[in-house]
């Protein structure tokens, strides 16, 4: 049976009725949303439900008989924690099932939004870190709930929760949950790779019956966004060659924040909380959730054992002594927030645009990681490193070799035209027409012979391939070269914008206050601010979530973080992927308009200068920390490649110089004579019958 579209959705001139289970009619209202299966709708008559009406009309058995058992499900502590589907909902005309009847979710926002760090400033500005460890343990607590009542989430992903200002957790979106009735199991068709286990990954997953032990393993990716401010657990810098995508990383359970790092071979994200920050029983979770090398059939930490240690972590907090907005686990003897920050990392905590707090200490923590900076050095790369390799001269042996057929016919060759040279000479014609047959016959083994014709063409091979391994070679060294120009100028244009901060950053007195008027431009940052990469990112070519959640573990989140010294050592952000986010930036920046009733002049600057002066003293050398930071790991990529390149190069010149010792040994095989002579046809025809010529013709001129 073919699907079509409905012909339910209302428009602004039509009001449509709909009608549930037991024929009570259903007027919708406005509409609050559209996704891919359906639209989501206001009910006229009764404010705290909603309606989600399918697009496509008319349902499968199967949808029919899944949403049945949906609404057969629903019971008081499904409704506490989710919009789970109260009724189905009918064509009042056929009677035909269109879609569900549901509670409204009220003032709640999409979990994503708590734990972003720019969303979260906008729509929780006063929300600290002890408040997300909260939503995660309501987290945990939902899922609790859905697993004791039989149903499996199955697509677990940041997008089915929201969550309000009292950090009450629900689920959205039930429909696509699997459920059981009476002994039929409806399977969830779909996942979201970055929330999909190890042994999930890669496979068909409308086929494959779910489980609460792989429900686990995307909650525990929720908990760690949660904990962990918006890092994925599975995004960091990959050690070992080539590309580590989060799909790869997975299925190939490297942890980036695991403890085991020299298994995972994959370090955490710059300006992160690690797992020594959270209390140790917490962080045993994480390492079981998320174990390096486990098998599937390990049960991984069920939502309870996450209660009891957020609960745990919730009564065992601390408020940093210089910053309140600093709230941390009390195991731990300094504040893990000043040590991001002291290091050039952002606040994450505080509303749109606030800093934290900037005491003396933390600038002077600060200026001296700046003072103490090392300059970041491009790996250099000498032409003689890339030089082509060449044949070396052959040595003189100190055994001679081994007398031979073609060295005769070598010996013979030679005897026979200084025979006719001398024959020339002499008033015997005998001694002249000896001589020629000595050549010639010499000259015809030399030329017709398996052996000679067998070592000319050895010699022949040898020095073709090695011409055209050269050639490879060649081509090689120049594509490394230019390459490797080409990402050095890259890090010297980044290196000046980093000079150009430090120059601001050392600016004093009037030339401080300039540099932050013509810097500091406020507008434009909260103005860049406001557009997020995940809202835009289909808008960037080449752009997959998969990148969107690799950039918000290395804090890019909006156009506001997309710098090129920020988007350095990001795992899979080539200098494409970099090019065409500086170009979505700019494009946004088109449409900035300054406002100059809210800038200021350098006399307001004057009367504000200190406080203004640690605001931007703070900024500039928390940028200047990162873009350093950045650029060191762009060197050590870069070294890596240059290695990796460089390597790639030996392993051509090993097999070059290979052959070469292979001909060298071949042809100091042979004795000298018969070497030189048998190298050309031409040369060896050329003297069988040119000595016996020029021997006959001074005979002729002698007699």
């Amino acid at each position: 049976m073919t699907t079509k579209p409905s012909s339910l959705h209302r428009d602004a001139t039509t009001s449509i009725t709909l009608s549930d289970a037991i024929s009570n009619p259903v007027p919708l209202g406005k509409q609050l949303g559209r996704g891919g299966e359906g639209s989501v709708y206001e009910v006229e008559n009764d404010p705290a439900l909603v309606a989600k009406v399918y697009h496509k009309t008319p349902l499968s058995d199967e949808q029919v008989a899944k949403l049945q058992a949906l609404a057969c499900c629903w019971s008081g502590p499904l409704e506490a924690i989710s919009a789970w589907p109260r009724s189905m909902l009918f064509d009042p005309i056929k009677r035909k099932p269109c879609g569900l009847l549901m509670t409204k979710l009220m003032s709640a926002r999409p979990l994503h939004e708590l734990y972003g760090t720019t969303n979260r400033r906008r729509h929780f500005p006063d929300v600290g870190w002890h408040h997300l460890v909260l939503a995660a343990r309501n987290t945990a607590a939902a899922f609790q709930t859905m697993h004791s009542s039989g149903i499996v989430v199955g697509d677990v992903n940041q997008g089915n929760l929201l969550v309000d200002n009292q950090m009450c957790v629900r689920m959205i979106d039930c429909d696509s949950f699997q459920v059981s009735q009476n002994g039929r199991k409806f399977n969830c068709p779909v996942g979201t790779p970055h929330f999909t286990p190890p042994e999930l990954q890669s496979q068909r997953l409308r086929e494959v019956e779910r489980t609460a032990n792989h429900d686990r393993f995307g909650m525990a990716v929720l908990m760690f966004h949660l904990l962990f401010v918006g890092r994925h657990p599975f995004a960091g810098r990959f050690r070992g060659q080539g590309d580590m995508s989060i799909e790869k990383a997975i299925a190939e359970r490297r942890f980036a924040f695991s403890k085991n790092r020299e298994a995972t071979l994959v370090d955490p994200p710059p300006a992160s909380l690690l797992l020594e920050d959270l209390p140790p029983g917490l962080g045993e979770l994480f390492e079981a959730a998320f174990r390096w090398g486990d098998s599937s059939a390990r049960a991984r930490p069920d939502p309870m054992a996450w209660i009891e240690q957020l609960e745990l972590l919730l009564k065992r907090r601390a408020t940093c002594s210089v910053d309140p907005l600093h709230i941390y686990s009390n195991h731990l003897s300094k504040c893990p927030w000043c040590r991001i920050e002291d290091a050039g990392g952002p606040p994450f905590f505080g509303a749109s645009g606030a800093t934290s707090a900037i005491s003396e200490n933390r600038l002077a923590r600060l200026h001296d990681k700046v003072a103490l900076m090392r300059e970041p050095q491009f790996p250099a790369l000498s032409p003689t490193r890339i030089a082509l390799p060449r044949l070396a001269p052959l040595k003189r042996m100190k055994a001679r070799p081994k007398w031979t057929a073609p060295d005769t016919a070598a010996a013979v060759l030679v005897a026979g035209c200084a025979t006719c040279l001398i024959g020339a000479f002499t008033p015997y014609v005998g001694v002249l027409i000896a001589g020629a047959a000595a050549a010639v016959a010499g000259a015809g083994y030399m030329l017709f012979s398996q052996p000679c014709r067998g070592r000319r063409k050895s010699v022949v091979n040898y020095l073709k391939w090695l011409a055209n391994a050269q050639d490879g070679l060649a081509r090689r060294a120049q594509s490394i070269a230019a390459g490797h120009q080409q990402r050095e100028l890259a890090f010297r244009r980044s290196k000046e914008e980093l000079d150009d901060d430090l120059k601001g950053y050392r600016a004093e007195g009037d030339q401080l206050r300039r540099a932050i008027l013509q810097r500091g431009d406020l507008q434009k940052s909260d103005f860049l601010r406001g557009f997020l990469v995940r809202d835009s990112y289909t808008q960037i070519p080449g752009m997959t979530t998969s990148h969107v959640t690799l950039l918000e573990s290395f804090g890019v989140e909006s156009a506001s973080d997309i710098e090129q010294l920020k988007l350095y050592g990001i795992p899979s952000i080539d200098s494409e992927m970099t090019m065409e986010l500086l170009q979505w930036r700019t494009g946004v920046e088109r449409s900035f308009v300054f406002d100059t009733e809210h800038s200021q002049t350098l006399a307001q600057m004057r009367v504000d200068g200190d406080a203004a002066a640690k605001r931007f003293k703070v900024s500039m050398a928390r940028k200047i920390l990162t873009g350093a930071d950045r650029l060191d790991v762009l060197v050590d990529i870069r070294k890596a490649e240059l290695a990796r390149n460089l390597a790639q190069y030996d392993d051509l010149v090993g097999q070059w110089n290979k052959v070469a010792k292979q001909l060298a040994d071949f042809q100091n095989g042979r004795r000298p004579l018969e070497r030189w002579l048998n190298r050309w046809p031409a040369m060896i025809a050329g003297l069988a019958f040119g000595a016996p010529a020029v021997g006959y013709l001074l005979h002729l001129m002698v007699s």
